[in-house]
Order: structure tokens, then sequence, then C-alpha cells
């Protein structure tokens, strides 16, 4: 589904991004669980160091708004740390994947940064892309979870990309 948009729309969704993001730090009553929660779940945690979800969003290409559908995995190291790679496929008129191995860090409760490298291939063409991401994570009961994310993609002989969308996963 190609949308085309004014570039004040853009900034618009940039900025309602930013602001979800922000009421979700600072929301006291968040979905995320609370400390006596946490310490009790602690040794659930090791169980749940792998997590497997769905990215649903959108991409934005210019002036275009793209539907986007990807699959994600990681793997968490330790309390602070997680790598794995995204599978992303742009609605575009021409075909496209991205394919990106990431890191991500988790400074506090569902924060994470992340950064990354990939290749995107569109119409049998290879361009190397970097990507840098934020976003927030709730957990609920029995390993499932949902993901916010904002990232920018910088991609070879390209203008870069924002993706915006939402990992529903589980934890396994």
């Amino acid at each position: 589904m190609h949308v085309k948009t004014k570039s004040g729309c853009s900034r618009h969704l940039l900025v309602t991004w930013a602001l979800v993001m922000i009421m979700s730090l600072a929301c006291p009553f968040g979905l995320a669980a609370n400390e006596d929660e946490h310490e009790e779940n602690h040794a659930e945690e090791a169980h749940h160091k792998h997590a497997l979800g769905l990215f649903v969003g959108v991409t934005q290409e210019g002036d275009e708004n793209l539907s986007t559908l990807g699959i994600e995995y990681s793997y968490r190291i330790n309390r602070l740390w997680t790598v794995g790679a995204v599978i992303e496929r742009a609605d575009r008129e021409s075909d496209s994947t991205l394919a990106i191995a990431f890191v991500h860090f988790w400074p506090w409760k569902g924060l994470f940064l992340g950064g990354g490298v990939g290749r995107k291939d569109p119409a049998d063409e290879r361009e190397n892309t970097a990507r840098a991401s934020l976003g927030y994570e709730w957990e609920f009961g029995g390993g499932w979870l949902i993901n916010a994310q904002a990232n920018l993609d910088f991609i070879e002989n390209h203008d870069r990309e924002e993706v915006f969308g939402i990992v529903f996963g589980r934890q396994f």
C-alpha cells in the first residue's frame, strides 16, 4: 500500500512516535512488571533468553509511507545486552528486502538503544545498510511481549529511511 504524504506528515509522525516513547517511559503505571515481580521472575528470565516476533510498521521513503512486515529474532546475552537479526519487506514498486544484524543496549527497564548493519536488496542490487534504533518493550505473562520502535536506516547510494513499528513476540 503506497500512501503519498506531504513532508509535514513526516514530521507529525516523528513527533507522535517521540511522544509515545516519552509517555511510556514516564508512566508509573505502565505494563512492565514492578520490582517485586521482577525479583520473583528472575529465575524465569533464565528460560527466556530467546525471543521471536512479528514486525508490523511503516517505512518512510521520501514522501511515501510504505507498509512494512518483518520477522525479528533476538538472544538476551545478559540484563543489558541482546543480539539478533531482522528481515523486513516494505511494500514498494520494486522488490526490496532488508536484512539486518543488530545489538541492543538496555539502560533502563524496557528502554533499548540499538545499532545494526546489513543489506538491502532492491531490484537485483545490493546496498549496505546501517540502522540506529530506539524502542521500549513491555513484557506480559507467559513470555509474551510487545515493543514499539523507531529506526533510522542509512542506505548506501540513497537517502535515509525512517522505519516505525511494533513487534508482537514471544520469549522462550
